[in-house]
């Protein structure tokens, strides 16, 4: 059995359009343990909804006659991100990080699909490319969802401890050291660290 897991995305294009720094590397964060870590049991599909446009020939007969006419409707579907099982093994890790006031975690991306539950705290998120850095903040019992290639930068604004959950599902044997790449100061965002 196939199971399709949809997630909704709001300004998911990512754009590079200059040659960027060193990498950015994290602040400020207290731990970081990996909780637990496994491999999926079974087939399923991680994707962001998507609505199509499809266009078909109809033959319709009416008193005898066919009429072709082309049509076209909207479809909703899946843009697939990543698919586990069926003989692509995929592995799952759960991380707990603190992000201290006024630290961030750096600008960075996953090899896989991330769901982050914000437990405790305020976290503004800022994303990699488009034409401005407007950050999006998180409160406690809120979460977000990153696709692997987004770039981003959590940080912590506020004056207390933030305090995430990051569910990882991660190409087979990605070791926990390759769970986040470094990356460069984004062209886009030059106030934000």
């Amino acid at each position: 059995m196939q199971r399709i897991l949809v997630l909704g995305l709001v300004g998911t294009a990512v754009t590079f359009g200059a040659v960027f720094a060193s990498a950015t590397p994290p602040a400020g964060i207290a731990g970081g343990p990996i909780l637990a870590r496994g491999t999926a049991a079974e087939t399923f599909v991680i994707g962001t909804p998507q609505t199509v446009t499809v266009t078909r020939t109809v033959k319709i007969k009416v008193g005898g006659k066919v009429y072709t006419r082309r049509v076209k409707f909207q479809v909703e579907t899946v843009q697939r991100l990543m698919t586990c099982g069926g003989g692509t093994a995929c592995d799952t890790a759960v991380q707990q990080v603190t992000i201290n006031a006024g630290g961030h975690t750096g600008w960075h991306n996953h090899p896989g699909p991330t769901l982050v539950a914000i437990a405790q705290g305020e976290g503004t998120l800022y994303h990699a490319g488009g034409t401005d850095c407007t950050g999006h903040k998180f409160a406690g019992s809120s979460g977000f969802f990153q696709p692997s290639a987004e770039v981003h930068n959590l940080r912590n604004e506020g004056s207390s401890p933030l305090v995430l959950y990051a569910f990882y599902v991660l190409p087979s044997g990605t070791p926990n050291t390759a769970i986040r790449t470094d990356q460069p100061q984004p062209s886009n965002c030059p106030s934000i660290p």
